[in-house]
């Protein structure tokens, strides 16, 4: 099929083509409206699907009869491909076209929508999140390329912000809305879900111009195929051993193989990429303060969110006993002040820049963890755990738009589909990473508070052995059922301050790498370096 899909496409011409500081993208007023929307419901399509199915995970398991280790697939494939495939999405786009390149991310998504709802096995439904997950893959990075290359330099930070206000209400409501339908009717409707707004987008990118990158010569950059292979393969490698180190420990075998030949490929892979004619990613990229700058802030205020909010729900389940509907809810004041003041952040960039911005975000994030890391666990909601929520989500709000606007004006349009990518990857591997990491802090936390408290307790040497032998169960450590009533409360007790005390050392943690990120801003991320929309010099490696 031709790229324009069987109708006519509106193309736009190369940034070049204006005088400096011109206000103007070649795309019209009417069609950005189009642009803004098409873009948020894909890219949300996208966001929502990493979180929705996660609620419907016990009825999957229960209906395939899987164990917990099959189970994980579900989630687990979605992530592995989405992730391992980002860099290659978004060079798929900068070389062929970014508005075709979503226009078939999106198709390949709705298709393997469909396979889910209709899987009769899990080896079905787990093959079928895969190719959701391809889809992902090709459509999260077009979404903020075509954003960026079709919005005036002087709009752009806003239309971003406005972009991450609603992207981050599909990713909240996943949950929200996934666990209402598979109580309601079944878990197959959260994929039928994604049908209609599929089909909704692949009519609206009719109205998206076209944008490409070109090389010196005015010809299409071909594709680094030794790049995509190295970089693929090596992502996947990497992103699989993370995504399974908590479950069989970071001494296992398979985990270390995957780990040493995933990070020997990405050494081929940067390898490959130095002083290289078309280059998948740039490593001139780098060079950039206003690139590497955000992107350090990504991967430590990211890496610290993923973590907190991977870890939070179980403290607040299994020592504060919230039901697993109000452990969800905890964080809506969160999603609402990103939802009202994302699109003010946005705008705020051109009149105090992106660094005070994102100092003072990543600041009021890392506030929000010592405020969860000093509340005590009998406190109540409003007076324990409001307070860090709001410190987070303000923290959030100033942070997320300016980000990615950094990012994104940090390049040029030849390279915006790769800049996107780049800056997606290091949040999901960010994650990955944390949760993995932060799991072993929580661990100690947890060992260490309940062999003091065992150490000093009265309880029989047995039990004091059993409880410290199936420590690494965290709160779900065994307690002898023959233990007298008295000390059965005393070791719930012990249980519960354990996990406590592991939970903050989380939250410290998490706190160290906001402040670290605002730190890497406030140093590196000058003001001046602000490109405009005059053309930015090509860097090295292009």
């Amino acid at each position: 099929m031709p790229a324009t899909f069987g109708y006519r496409s509106q193309v736009l011409p190369p940034r070049s083509a204006y005088e400096p500081g011109e206000d103007n993208t070649g795309c019209s007023e009417e069609n950005l409206k189009w642009v803004m929307v098409a873009t948020i419901l894909g890219s949300g399509l996208a966001f929502m699907d990493g979180s929705i199915v996660n609620v419907a995970m016990p009825t999957l398991q229960t209906d395939f009869g899987a164990t917990s280790s099959a189970i994980q697939w579900v989630v687990q494939s979605y992530t592995l491909f989405s992730a391992a495939l980002l860099l290659l999405g978004g060079t798929l786009g900068d070389r062929y076209g970014r508005r075709r390149i979503f226009f078939w991310g999106v198709a390949l998504f709705a298709i393997a929508s469909a396979g889910c709802a209709a899987a009769s096995t899990l080896g079905l439904l787990v093959a079928a999140r895969a190719v959701q997950g391809i889809g992902a893959a090709m459509l999260i990075p077009q979404g903020l390329s075509i954003l960026s290359v079709s919005y005036p330099e002087k709009r752009r930070a806003k239309a971003i912000g406005t972009w991450s206000a609603w992207t981050s209400v599909f990713a909240a409501l996943g949950p929200v809305v996934g666990g209402w339908l598979v109580q309601a009717w079944s878990w197959r409707l959260i994929f039928v879900l994604n049908l209609p707004i599929a089909l909704t987008v692949l009519v609206m990118t009719r109205r998206i111009p076209e944008s490409k990158a070109n090389g010196k010569d005015g010809k299409p950059v071909p594709l680094d195929r030794l790049g995509a292979t190295l970089a693929t393969v090596g992502f996947a490698a990497v992103i699989y051993a993370l995504s399974f180190a908590p479950e069989f420990g970071w001494d296992d075998a398979r985990v270390l193989s995957l780990l040493g030949v995933g990070g020997a490929l990405l050494a081929g892979f940067l390898w490959s990429q130095a002083g290289r004619v078309g280059a998948m990613m740039p490593l001139g990229l780098f060079r950039i303060p206003r690139f590497l700058a955000p992107n350090l802030l990504t991967f430590l205020l990211y890496g610290a969110l993923y973590g907190s909010l991977y870890v939070t729900p179980f403290y607040l389940i299994q020592v504060r006993h919230y039901k697993p509907a109000m452990a969800g809810a905890v964080f809506l004041p969160l999603i609402a002040l990103m939802f009202l003041f994302s699109t003010w952040a946005g705008g705020m960039v051109a009149k105090v820049g992106e660094r005070l911005l994102l100092c003072a975000g990543a600041g009021l994030a890392g506030a929000g963890y010592v405020a969860f890391a000093v509340f005590d666990r009998n406190e109540t909601y409003v007076t324990g755990v409001l307070p860090g929520v709001l410190l987070l989500g303000a923290g959030l709000t100033l942070s997320v738009a300016p980000l990615t606007s950094a990012v994104m004006s940090s390049v040029s349009e030849s390279e915006a589909g790769v800049a996107s990518a780049v800056n997606n990857a290091i949040s999901r591997l960010a994650g990955l990473l944390a949760v993995s990491l932060l799991s072993i802090v929580l661990a100690h936390g947890f060992g260490a508070a309940l062999a003091r408290q065992l150490h000093q307790s009265d309880l029989p040497g047995d039990v004091q052995k059993t409880m410290l032998a199936s420590q690494g169960r965290l709160h779900d450590t065994p307690i002898p059922a023959s233990l007298p009533a008295e000390q059965r409360v005393k070791a719930e007790g012990m249980l519960d301050t354990s996990f406590l005390a592991g939970f903050r050392l989380v939250m410290l943690f998490c706190a160290g790498g906001a402040w670290l990120g605002a730190l890497a801003v406030a140093l590196l991320l000058k003001e001046g370096d602000r490109p405009g929309v005059s053309p930015v010099a090509p860097v090295a490696g292009t």
